[in-house]
């Protein structure tokens, strides 16, 4: 039967009045390049049938303590938990666990385990030595540093100088660096000393460096300690 597009008025969706779906409501739906009619009902059934078997478990976001009792459930979820134990609801038996990380799923009524994640790795302990093969122990910070050492030419690295100095004429107050190095530190028997500046010129354990020598203000006796580090 040919349709009079005479006969025919057309409008939009967002032009029809407003009512509220029933289930006896018939909605069109194609099958097969054929177009069909079916009720809300026998949609929702579908729909329905489909979360039942393929649905994923929904995530509840809580925060249960070892000790506390795990909230009450009426729907299929699961919730995260630490190591301990739980006690559970709906006439469910108390959950103990043991990872760090722990699935806890829900029936509906009850709790139980899902699946327990191991995140965290015991080490044997700290060595002072890096060595191949050995995958449950960590090198300690002096074994990195000296086995980076080894693989670089130490003079291009400017390292640290000591300067260690027992005093055997009284009368001392230069020293000299290695050509280039500049005062990090300077002690003596012990006490800082301080670099010369216009703000401390009163003070007398004070230190003065011209060129390559370092130079102290109070005058070193016998015995006397000094100590520079440079770089």
């Amino acid at each position: 039967m040919a349709i009079d597009p005479n006969l025919i008025n057309t409008v939009s969706v967002n032009q029809l009045p407003n009512e509220a779906y029933n289930l006896t409501d018939l909605i069109p739906h194609e099958v097969s390049g054929e177009l069909k009619q079916g009720t809300v009902q026998s949609l929702a059934d579908v729909i329905g049938a489909y979360l039942d078997v393929s649905g994923g478990v929904g995530f509840r976001a809580v925060a249960v303590a070892d000790g506390e009792t795990l909230p009450a459930t009426t729907t299929e979820e699961f919730i995260l938990v630490g190591p301990g134990t739980f006690q559970n609801v709906g006439g469910g038996s108390p959950i103990t666990t043991t990872e760090e990380l722990n699935a806890i799923v829900s029936n509906g009524t009850y709790w139980f385990i899902g699946v327990e994640i191991p995140i965290s790795a015991e080490l044997a302990g700290i060595t002072q030595f890096i060595r191949t093969g050995f995958t449950n122990t960590t090198p300690s910070e002096d074994a990195v540093f000296n086995a980076l050492a080894l693989k670089v030419d130490m003079a291009d690295l400017n390292l640290f100088t000591i300067t260690d100095q027992v005093i055997t004429v009284a009368a001392t107050q230069n020293f000299t660096l290695p050509t280039g190095q500049k005062p990090i530190a300077v002690y003596v028997n012990g006490s800082l000393q301080y670099k010369t500046t216009s703000n401390n010129a009163a003070l007398v354990n004070r230190w003065s460096q011209t060129g390559d020598i370092v130079t102290l203000t109070k005058t070193t006796a016998i015995n006397n300690y000094v100590y520079i580090i440079s770089q």
